[in-house]
């Protein structure tokens, strides 16, 4: 599973990307100012203790940093799978891949539910897993409203066996989730429409989750599984993949959701450039005192 980087050089396919959508997000960003004030009020909220200076430097390193994530997008449709394998790092410590995804020898095989965040390159993320599991990973997505947009991002998704499912449709298709070897999501945008949120801390502030992955692996009986990556440097990225529950585990409504959020912020801590900051991610505001948003 420890695939060298050592020599691994850019193709010019790669690197004319890099430069053309360089080129774009400082016309877009720089010259247009997109989402300009939604990052700036993001990082303020986020890292109230650090200096403005510093949140000006992660703001310009996400810009830079979105601009490389559509290069690689747009690179995913032709990379090889050698090049993304020795691209795209995956560590597997736990054996969440190789032990059999049950609770006992002889149960029947349980679907483990993945979940990520917007952190450095998730559409990378999702074709690494794909080469992995391949058509034993189904991803819930939300679909595009233009037919181009749908087509130019389902093309890039499913090129390694990744089934797509809406995530409307679930609960619909729960019984064709069952024989998949696992489900996977990004779980950290905002839940306007979600009937149940779990309301904590995080970065700093009070913030919603929604608690669909928590309902899933109680529903599949499996586990859940985040996805931690990692960028090491430009289009060089290590996912990890981190158990957060065990099979039979019984666990308060929101607790899996709260384990999500902490090892999430952990992440972002770490590396704040790669997470998305132009997401309007705290449009909803806690529907108790700060002091009682932990309670469910």
């Amino acid at each position: 599973m420890h695939e060298r980087h050592d020599d691994l050089t850019e193709p010019f396919a790669l690197r004319w990307r890099y430069a053309l959508a360089r080129l774009i997000f400082a016309i877009v960003y720089g010259v247009f100012g997109l989402r300009r004030g939604v990052i700036r009020r993001n990082l303020d909220r986020s890292f109230p203790g650090r200096e403005s200076a510093a949140r000006r430097l992660i703001a310009s390193d996400f810009v830079v940093r979105q601009s490389q994530i559509l290069a690689e997008l747009d690179y995913a449709a032709s990379i090889p799978e050698t090049e993304l394998r020795q691209r795209v790092r995956l560590l597997d410590p736990h054996g969440v891949l190789a032990a059999p995804a049950t609770a006992a020898p002889d149960a029947p095989r349980r679907p483990d539910v993945f979940i990520g965040g917007h952190q450095c390159n998730f559409e990378w993320l999702l074709l690494r897993l794909s080469l992995e599991l391949g058509s034993g990973l189904v991803a819930l997505y939300k679909p595009l409203r233009g037919d181009r947009a749908e087509e130019y991002f389902r093309k890039r998704r499913t090129r390694f066996g990744t089934r797509l499912l809406p995530a409307k449709s679930v609960t619909r298709e729960l019984g064709a989730v069952r024989n998949a070897r696992a489900l996977g999501m990004i779980a950290d945008q905002v839940p306007r429409t979600s009937p149940e949120r779990h309301w904590t801390t995080f970065l700093r502030q009070p913030t919603a989750f929604f608690k669909g992955p928590e309902r899933l692996a109680r529903a599949l009986r499996g586990r859940i599984v985040y996805v931690s990556m990692r960028r090491l440097a430009r289009g060089r990225y290590e996912i990890e993949l981190e158990p957060l529950t065990r099979f039979g585990e019984r666990l308060p409504p929101g607790e899996a959701t709260e384990r999500y959020a902490r090892v999430l912020e952990r992440d972002i801590d770490a590396d704040p450039a790669g997470w998305w900051w132009s997401h309007k991610r705290w449009k909803i505001r806690p529907p108790e005192a700060p002091e009682k948003v932990n309670s469910e």
